[in-house]
């Protein structure tokens, strides 16, 4: 069972997302800031660590210079600043307050997975708008408006994962396109896709 422990000071918050997580086969542990965190946990042995970025005292960023383990950043304060700085610092992700259970679910279990494999770590910042476009530009997409970027975003994400994906929607809505780019984005580029 993948252990994970939960940084939050909100216990609204806290509670909800210890037992989002439990019933879904998660072995959570939980503190309410990084100090607690620290002085409590052998934070090395968590197969994710799930931190609110403002926290008293010490954000939550300062985990990831602590640990080995991935961090994967919460904040409510969902500015693509801030999602930026934590992904520099070595966030493996972030993910915006209020978050849906789903998201939250998908975003655990992928970089679970991801690490279970021992993917070497990465340095990649957050999503640029430069890399969108290379995404749409090197596959054919066009569009920038705000559903498109999240598409973008969820290729570059889903691209490198051995993941199933399931692309769906209207004819003619560029399904094909889109297995495409997840494709040409994936560790399989070189090899054959398959379109039926």
């Amino acid at each position: 069972m993948p252990r994970i422990l939960l940084v939050e000071d909100e216990d609204v918050i806290r509670l909800a997302l210890r037992r989002l997580l439990e019933r879904n086969d998660y072995q959570v542990d939980e503190a309410d800031s990084v100090q607690k965190a620290l002085s409590t946990y052998q934070v090395d042995n968590y197969d994710l660590i799930i931190s609110d970025l403002r926290l008293p005292g010490a954000p939550g960023t300062d985990l990831i210079s602590k640990t080995d383990a991935p961090v994967l950043i919460m904040t409510s304060y969902a500015s693509l600043k801030s999602a930026v700085d934590s992904m520099k610092k070595g966030a493996i992700d972030y993910i915006a307050k209020p978050f849906d259970h789903d998201e939250m679910l998908e975003t655990v279990e992928r970089i679970i997975l991801s690490s279970a494999k021992e993917s070497p770590p990465t340095d990649k910042p957050g999503p640029s708008s430069s890399q969108r476009k290379q995404i749409a530009d090197a596959n054919g997409m066009i569009g920038s408006c705000k559903a498109m970027q999240q598409l973008y975003d969820h290729i570059r994400r889903a691209a490198p994962t051995d993941a199933t994906i399931l692309v769906h929607g209207e004819t003619g809505t560029g399904k094909e396109l889109v297995a495409r780019a997840i494709h040409n984005q994936s560790t399989r580029a070189t090899k054959a896709i398959i379109c039926v």
